[in-house]
């Protein structure tokens, strides 16, 4: 698979949304402080270079809506946005604790823990220097973060939005179901239409329809944010085809 229209050229964002997946923050152990400490970290990479930042986390470390078996599929997806409200606490709580001015916004009401997302206020406070964090998903069961993580990256204007993983990126299939060849460019409509299933079909759509391009890359391996927000060749760069 090739891209079917040259990709336009990496460049560093002035506003980048960055989707973290709630298993960064965890495994054995859901809230694992060394695994705090390294995404953190690499939101203040992204701002000691200058770039205004805002982050969607999942909150797959303690409960993914669709895979649990308890709960049918709306209760379990409501469950699933409170995870990540949880993360958003967790991660708000760290950067705040190293002097970073964090705003936590919510699409499921929890005034206590968050504020209801406010895109006006949102803008405002990354134009001033402080961090965003959009917890809650999109508010709405049947809809997965990388959803919630291109509407919020479409309503705040971001450059960029940074998918981290734990895979080098996009790949013309699963690696696991046999060979696979690695994509350093693709654009959205070759996603939905191969379904490569590195983000659900709503997210390419709307990404697709904002023109907004994602890197898709390895978050674990250290110095790959950096390179990324760069405009340096790392990870998979995902963008909208010439209309």
């Amino acid at each position: 698979m090739s891209a079917s229209t040259s990709p336009p050229p990496r460049f560093k964002p002035n506003r980048a949304l960055i989707k973290v997946s709630g298993a960064g923050l965890g495994s054995d152990n859901p809230l694992d402080p060394d695994s705090i400490e390294f995404i953190l970290e690499r939101v203040r990479v992204a701002l000691d270079m200058g770039i205004e930042v805002a982050l969607v986390i999942g909150g797959g470390n303690i409960l993914r809506g669709a895979e649990q078996k308890i709960l049918d599929r709306t209760a379990g997806d409501m469950a699933g946005m409170m995870a990540t409200v949880v993360n958003g606490i967790v991660l708000k709580d760290g950067l705040q604790e190293s002097g970073t001015s964090v705003l936590l916004q919510s699409a499921l009401p929890v005034e206590r823990v968050a504020e209801p997302v406010n895109v006006d206020r949102a803008e405002s406070y990354l134009e001033d220097g402080g961090v965003v964090i959009f917890a809650g998903g999109t508010g709405n069961p049947y809809f997965t973060t990388d959803s919630a993580a291109a509407l919020r990256a479409g309503e705040i204007g971001a450059d960029l939005i940074l998918k981290g993983t734990d895979v080098a990126g996009v790949y013309s299939r699963d690696p696991a179901r046999g060979e696979a060849r690695f994509l350093s460019e693709v654009t959205y409509r070759e996603i939905t239409e191969g379904e490569l299933g590195v983000i659900d079909l709503t997210a390419a759509n709307i990404c697709r329809k904002t023109g907004i391009p994602m890197i898709v890359y390895d978050l674990f391996k250290k110095g790959n944010t950096r390179a990324a927000l760069n405009g340096e060749e790392i990870g998979t760069y995902v963008y909208s085809e010439a209309k």
